[in-house]
């Protein structure tokens, strides 16, 4: 099966031929046109189904090597676009319409990736064609036990993504219901989706706003539901959605769940007291099936720092205090478990973060961008996350400030292309998985050893059909021994031409993957992985290698997706 959304750089027939400049043309600057080596490119958008002409959509490149300076323009009535004027490099071409699902040049599905084009001084890339898809619409109604319609209640589109392994859910669009109860959720890519509605007696939601706690609910309150109405996101139905689908009567019904409330005070003693500064993390530690869902975030509004948070299922959570002062972060945290009654007397007291002074040793003569080494450590065992970077010095000292209790992830950013992590020691011992656990009242340093010749794999991927194959994922997984440690995970995009590199790897046994489809950062999870093992190319890596591979696409992964 031919890939629905291949991006054609071939002749289009002469009825939408490439018509002259027009007034429609937007281009970076008036002088662009004279550039000598400024290149042009030029096609036609239409719709998939009948190759009709869509007049009005917006042709946008971006650079990818400084994303601030972007070349646009607009299809005239015949669909037709032409933008001059462009800098020579490498750019990501992206088409913009309503109602239709946004394309990228070099992308096969809605959902894949594309492809960087890369323009040579003075030439002019003619007959891009571009064929969108219309997005996709579900429906439906909110009404509460007694049938009664629900204004002002907050639907979300949901989808499964990935991080670190472990699935979670993101919202992909939001809206609110109208004065019916009736909401309308569009402009949806097609995939597997999850609705969620959330209401608040009394108060009016829009979209964007955040999951604050509502007044006291008493021993009942609504709570987020889940299509087609259950709290546990573990339980909720997907729905699959396809190109240019309308859904409807999706309806859900709120009912009241017993709930309970948390009960405490955040004893918070630093010199500028103000407890408008307070924020509290509620989040839940038993969602199930690897689910994960955002932690409800709620102010501590009273003078002497007691609060209360309304409404709480029945679970496990950790609850998070933070407090924000004078460019300090300070922060505590406590495991709390809901049964049937309330939980009262919870007592929280922020406390300062520890500095944690580190060093990166290189096993050779450094390697460094232009922008220098980072460094950042990012909390490993809460979703609420905590990430804090340092710019390393150039004695190759660095600062992690106010890191609470916990354990972190470091990773490096900023080293050159062959470069790799190579080990990680914490006050003295290496480090497995790439997590360090930082205790109170511990001094500790942190040492990163760069290693500077990484292996290099690099080819061709091609279809089914034996075609170069532009626009897909390919990836390098390390052996299942090394798999929680993440930096040794690569992946790249094939270009125009089918071709892949993958650079800096570290010394090891890895299996290479490409797919036609597939969601980002799913081949992180052992779940999703284990039906594809089989179908990777397996090769071992020592430093400073450099190996070819033919690689074929894996097909229709989002299929296999659909049965885990």
């Amino acid at each position: 099966m031919k890939p629905a959304l291949l991006i054609q750089v071939a002749l289009v027939a002469a009825a939408v031929a490439v018509a002259p400049t027009t007034a429609a043309q937007i281009r970076n600057s008036p002088s662009d046109a004279a550039k000598p080596l400024a290149c042009s490119v030029s096609g036609v958008v239409v719709k998939m189904q009948g190759s009709v002409p869509l007049p009005s959509s917006t042709v946008r490149l971006q650079s990818e090597d400084d994303r601030t300076r972007t070349f646009s323009g607009v299809t005239d009535a015949g669909g037709r676009f032409e933008i001059k004027g462009i800098d020579p490099g490498r750019y990501r071409l992206r088409v913009i319409r309503n109602g239709y699902i946004s394309q990228e040049y070099g992308q096969r599905a809605p959902n894949d990736p594309g492809t960087i084009l890369t323009l040579a001084p003075a030439q002019d890339l003619k007959d891009l064609l571009f064929r969108l898809l219309p997005s996709a619409v579900i429906a439906g109604r909110i009404q509460n036990e007694n049938g009664d319609p629900l204004p002002w209640v907050r639907v979300s589109a949901l989808r499964a993504t990935y991080q670190r392994g472990k699935r979670t859910l993101s919202t992909e669009v939001t809206v609110v219901t109208n004065d019916l109860g009736e909401y309308r959720v569009f402009g949806l890519r097609p995939g597997r989706y999850f609705l969620s509605a959330t209401y608040k007696p009394g108060q009016r939601l829009e979209p964007n706003e955040q999951n604050d706690d509502a007044e006291d609910a008493g021993k009942f309150g609504y709570v987020t539901t889940y299509f087609p109405g259950t709290p546990d996101p573990a339980r909720a139905t997907a729905l699959t959605i396809k190109t240019g689908d309308e859904i409807a009567s999706m309806d859900i019904s709120l009912e009241p769940a017993t709930v309970y409330n948390i009960r405490g005070r955040v004893n918070y003693t630093a010199s500028r007291r103000n407890t408008a500064n307070i924020i509290l993390a509620l989040e839940s530690r038993s969602t199930g099936l690897g689910w994960s869902i955002p932690p409800r975030q709620s102010i501590v509004d009273k003078p002497d720092g007691t609060f209360e948070i309304a409404g709480v299922l029945p679970g496990s959570y950790t609850l998070t205090a933070l407090v924000f002062e004078e460019g300090r972060r300070y922060q505590a945290r406590q495991s709390i478990d809901i049964t049937n009654i309330d939980t009262e007397g919870v007592q929280l007291t922020p406390l300062l973060g520890m500095d944690v002074r580190g060093q990166v040793l290189w096993d050779s003569k450094p390697i460094m961008d232009q922008g220098g080494l980072r460094v950042f450590a990012r909390s490993a065992d809460t979703t609420f996350d905590h990430l804090t970077q340092f710019q390393v010095t150039s004695a190759g000292t660095f600062l992690l400030r106010e890191l609470p209790e916990g354990l972190f992830r470091i990773t490096a950013t900023g080293q050159g292309p062959d470069c790799y992590l190579k080990s990680i020691r914490y006050a003295g011992m290496e480090v497995s998985d790439d997590e360090f656990n930082v205790i109170r009242g511990t001094q500790a340093t942190l040492e990163v050893t760069i290693g500077t010749r990484g292996a290099q794999v690099q080819g061709m991927v091609k279809d089914a059909d034996g075609l170069p194959a532009a626009g897909v994922r390919v990836v390098l997984v390390p052996e299942e021994g090394h798999r929680n440690e993440f930096h040794r995970f690569k992946q790249t995009v094939t270009d125009q031409y089918g071709r892949y590199s993958i650079r800096g790897i570290a010394p090891g046994d890895y299996k290479l993957f490409s797919w036609d489809q597939v969601e980002p950062n799913a081949w992180e999870d052992p779940d999703f992985l284990k039906p594809f093992e089989p179908k990777g190319q397996s090769l071992s890596l020592q430093e400073g290698d450099g190996k070819s591979l033919e690689l074929l696409a894996i097909r229709s992964a989002s299929q296999e997706q659909e049965k885990q």
